[in-house]
């Protein structure tokens, strides 16, 4: 790779901010966890394409969970970086932070990393000419965190091939809480290159998801985390998506859903696989509060298999929310602050 325009991660720093309206939220004034999804692909999209000056992709995003509930009235501000550039891929990681104007408060709402690929008109990876180069200690902290997550997606990369062709149907705990919907991919939802922009497919994915979850729980759902998700193709306008979503883990008071996306041709019907991700969805009652959800009792030997697979799931992402939650975690925090001398970080709160 050719290297005509060294960065460090400081450079790279981009920041979008977004006032919270009702119409983003649910009955309770709780913004939906897909805008928020698709605020954040805006911003890493914008600051990706800003350093590449080219068009850019979604190909990963790792888990995010969101520790702490976003209103009607709040801002929500997402800060990104870039803290590695591979032959046509950066790694982005970002921080988004929520602060209710009115009483001045600012807390932590998630953080988390995100794959972008270069793409010419073809949509054929572009070669970049540009390197990050860190400089200060925790810059190049940023840096060594970032190879240590591509080396851990290898096998996820490798398997990417065989994973667009597997358009088989999703196994869920119960085919009664589940759902099929359908959507024409139109100019409104893409970006260059005629291309379905990935926060809106992710927003699509809350919305159906929640379906299922509210459904199941018989409550208002807020959405709670989304699993690590790869995307295997990209999708054009005029292509038709398809999202089956059913129940995967049922917690105390939360429940999982499982969604895969088949894109159609919409004259033969032929399908390939662009996605699959866990989503969890907390139960609130009208007070707000979480409140509990009614078991799920197994029948067969392959309801209790996924309900096992989706305990370790859970168990990754209480790990997450422990991390986050951290006195060790905010003080990092506290020095991205500082890295970047931006006012609008995370405050000692």
């Amino acid at each position: 790779m050719t290297c005509g325009r060294p960065l460090t991660p400081l450079e790279t720093a981009f920041q979008i901010v977004r006032q919270v309206n009702p119409p983003h939220t649910n009955p309770l004034g709780i913004l939906h966890g897909g805008y928020m999804l698709e605020w954040i692909i805006d911003a890493a999209t914008i600051t990706a394409m800003r350093i590449a000056r080219s068009y850019t992709l979604l190909a990963c995003m790792e888990d995010m969970v969101f520790i702490s509930p976003v209103r009607v009235g709040d801002t929500v501000i997402i800060t990104t970086w870039v803290e590695y550039v591979g032959r046509s891929s950066m790694e982005l990681s970002l921080i988004v932070e929520t602060e209710n104007p009115v009483r001045g408060e600012r807390t932590l709402t998630t953080y988390s990393s995100l794959t972008m690929v270069s793409v010419d008109e073809n949509l054929r990876p572009k070669p970049l000419d540009v390197c990050v180069e860190p400089k200060s200690e925790l810059e190049r902290e940023l840096y060594v965190r970032a190879l240590e997550r591509r080396e851990a997606r290898k096998l996820r990369i490798e398997r990417r091939k065989e994973a667009v062709n597997d358009t088989s149907p999703p196994r869920f705990l119960s085919e009664e809480y589940s759902i099929t919907s359908y959507f024409i991919v139109n100019p409104e939802s893409s970006i260059g290159y005629n291309v379905l922009h990935a926060g809106k497919l992710l927003r699509i994915l809350d919305e159906v998801t929640a379906i299922v979850a509210s459904r199941y729980s018989g409550n208002i759902v807020v959405t709670g985390s989304v699993n690590a998700t790869d995307f295997f193709s990209p999708v054009k306008v005029g292509e038709v998506v398809e999202v089956r979503a059913g129940i995967s883990y049922v917690g105390a008071r939360s429940v999982e859903v499982l969604a895969k996306v088949l894109v159609r041709n919409p004259l033969t019907w032929e399908a390939r696989h662009a996605a699959t991700s866990y989503l969890t969805f907390i139960s609130l009652g009208v007070d707000g509060r979480s409140v509990p959800v009614r078991g799920f009792k197994p029948v067969e030997a392959w309801q209790y298999k996924l309900l096992k697979e989706g305990f370790s799931r859970k168990e990754r992402r209480d790990r997450l929310i422990r991390m986050l939650r951290s006195e060790e975690f905010l003080g990092w925090v506290r020095r991205l602050r500082d890295l970047f001398g931006r006012s609008t970080w995370l405050s000692s709160q």
